[in-house]
């Protein structure tokens, strides 16, 4: 039968040392941030900044904000309809209550001229 002397107990019930447990947790907070970052990094140089940020800041929100309240895009070559359209208007007026419809067209407007021509196949 495996018995263990009263020393060795006490031992393995010691609570670990408080700076270990500190640099533990902040090394795992660490790699955490770093991966959560890494992708979008990445994105941001293989294709460039998102034009929805420059979109955001033109109607004071947040990019989280607008990426919130925009919904699934409408297929390529469509504009959105006018019940998505109004939606849209609707939950960004909450987000920022000083906006108009015309402003928020205007700066969806704006990043669609932006957009650099497609290159050809």
């Amino acid at each position: 039968m495996f018995t263990i002397s009263k020393k060795k107990a006490a031992a393995f019930s010691k609570p670990r040392s408080t700076p270990m447990r500190l640099a533990l947790t902040a090394l795992a907070l660490v790699a955490l941030f770093t991966a959560s970052f890494a992708p979008q990094a990445y994105a941001q140089e293989k294709h460039g900044p998102n034009p929805m940020d420059d979109v955001a800041e033109a109607l004071s929100l947040e990019p989280e904000q607008l990426r919130g309240c925009l919904g699934e895009p409408p297929a390529p070559g469509t504009q959105p309809s006018d019940s998505d359209r109004a939606a849209m208007i609707t939950c960004l007026q909450g987000q920022n209550a000083s906006l108009t419809a015309d402003q928020i067209d205007a700066a969806m407007q704006a990043m669609h001229d932006a957009r650099p021509p497609k290159p050809r196949s």
